[in-house]
Formats: C-alpha cells, structure tokens, sequence
C-alpha cells in the first residue's frame, strides 16, 4: 500500500511545483520584455520540462 502513495506523491510533488512556474512565465511574458524576458522565460521553461518529465517518470513508475 506504500508503494501507492510514494508514486502518487512521486507524480503530486512536480505537479505543484509546475504549477506556480506557469504562472509565473505567463506573468513574466505579459510584463516584461527584451533580453531580460528571453533568459527568464528559458530558465522557467527548463523548470515546466524537467517538471514534466518528473510526472512522466511518475506516470511510468505506478503503471509498471
């Protein structure tokens, strides 16, 4: 029964962590701009991917 929870915490922790970070490049995109805009949202990107992979790993682990 453990091991359920550890994957649904394994797939919950990256999805509250991806959450914030979209708002933040939606907020990032609507207020700034210039070179300052463009290395922000590339850092906040990378966050958004490595979220989803995260997930998706979680994902795989609780299928198999």
């Amino acid at each position: 029964m453990s091991s359920g929870r550890q994957n649904r915490t394994a797939i919950l922790i990256p999805v509250f962590i991806a959450a914030p970070v979209v708002v933040l490049l939606a907020v990032v995109n609507l207020t700034m701009s210039g070179p300052a805009q463009a290395a922000l949202m590339a850092v906040l990107l990378a966050a958004v991917l490595v979220c989803a992979v995260l997930i998706c790993k979680g994902i795989a682990r609780s299928r198999s």
